[in-house]
């Protein structure tokens, strides 16, 4: 029991060291380059398997307003590859409580990179989608 209560944790802590240290190298490149906020800049998170992590993780960072803040559109985007856990139901979730959150698939981890091939539009990811789709 121990154990998995280390493991949690560890998983939480590592988690939000990451995005502190994005946070900072984000924070750096700003003040050294104005014309950050027209750069294509994606936060990717990649998941699996994280039902018992992922609210916990994605709810402390969010409120904390860096992301749209420094992200040119404000975005999170977070790549859910096929968890058998209740891991996307959960992110499904989150992105309704949190517009700064955007939640794909696996069968979706092409739209992340067509994003950066269509340069000067500056539709979200799930825009793209929708056009792809149509």
């Amino acid at each position: 029991m121990m154990e998995v209560i280390f493991e949690v944790l560890t998983c939480v802590l590592a988690a939000y060291g990451l995005m502190t240290l994005i946070h900072e190298i984000l924070i750096s490149i700003k003040q050294h380059n104005k014309g950050y906020r027209n750069s294509q800049v994606k936060l990717v998170l990649i998941v699996k398997n994280q039902g018992e992590t992922i609210e916990g993780v994605l709810r402390n960072v969010l409120p904390r307003d860096f992301i749209r803040k420094l992200m040119p559109e404000g975005k999170l985007l977070v790549l859910d590859m096929d968890s058998n856990d209740d891991t996307m139901d959960i992110l499904r979730k989150l992105e309704k409580d949190y517009e700064c959150l955007e939640v794909l698939r696996k069968s979706e981890k092409e739209l992340i990179f067509r994003y950066f091939e269509e340069t000067g539009d500056n539709n979200t990811i799930l825009e793209h989608a929708k056009r792809r789709n149509t």
